[in-house]
């Protein structure tokens, strides 16, 4: 059966027109003479009744291949995260001039060392006396304030050298210190003059980024 409407050819069984959707039961018949026209083509894609999105004013559809702004990429997830969020320090900023070049400097530090345990102390011929802490893992002048403040307050003036180690929790390392060493030595002769002595080391001493200072006053 052909549409009265379109001329498009449709199954006898139809009532409405595959092609155009009207009803083929019309009595609308092409005059005589004229040839009925012919059916359109469907088109393929986007149906021909969905409308187009309105353009908004100031903007413009992004063209294929064109990168997007900044503003609108997605942001990083996961381990990509790393490539654009700025790496946060793992420890604080010395409080001063770190490493230390005088006594004032080195104190100045102080007041930025860690909690610690006093693990014992022992006695050696000499009057020396050593004192073995345990405390957190810090930067290089955490460990030197941490060290220095245990000394202060063990100090004992009985003891012409006092030797302040310090070490992890549960540490079974073979090194003497893992967490540095302040070793403090009374009147020591310098030249002329009687001085006292500051010997630092950080870690074990054996690390390629170990420091070492030594100061008197």
């Amino acid at each position: 059966m052909r549409c009265p409407h379109c001329g498009g050819l449709n199954p006898d069984k139809n009532t409405y027109c595959t092609y155009c959707g009207r009803d083929l039961r019309a009595s609308v018949r092409p005059a005589a003479g004229q040839n009925p026209p012919m059916p359109q083509p469907v088109p393929q894609g986007r149906p021909a009744s969905t409308p187009r999105a309105p353009a908004q004013p100031g903007r413009t559809a992004p063209q294929s291949g064109t990168p997007l702004p900044a503003q609108a990429r997605p942001q990083a997830q996961g381990w990509y995260a790393s490539e654009v969020t700025p790496a946060v320090p793992l420890f604080p900023d010395p409080p001063g001039p770190f490493p230390p070049r005088t006594l004032a400097e080195l104190q100045a530090l102080e007041q930025g060392a860690l909690a610690y345990t006093v693990l014992g102390s022992e006695t050696e011929v000499g009057r020396k006396k050593i004192v073995r802490i345990v405390y957190a893992k810090g930067a290089a002048w955490q460990q030197v304030a941490t060290l220095l403040k245990a000394l202060k307050e063990q100090q004992d003036k009985q003891f012409e050298s006092i030797i302040v180690q310090g070490v992890f929790d549960q540490d079974t390392s073979i090194y003497t210190f893992t967490n540095g060493q302040l070793r403090f030595d009374r009147d020591v002769r310098l030249g002329g003059s009687i001085t006292n002595r500051y010997q630092i080391e950080t870690g074990t001493g054996f690390e390629s980024d170990a420091l070492r200072i030594v100061l008197n006053g």
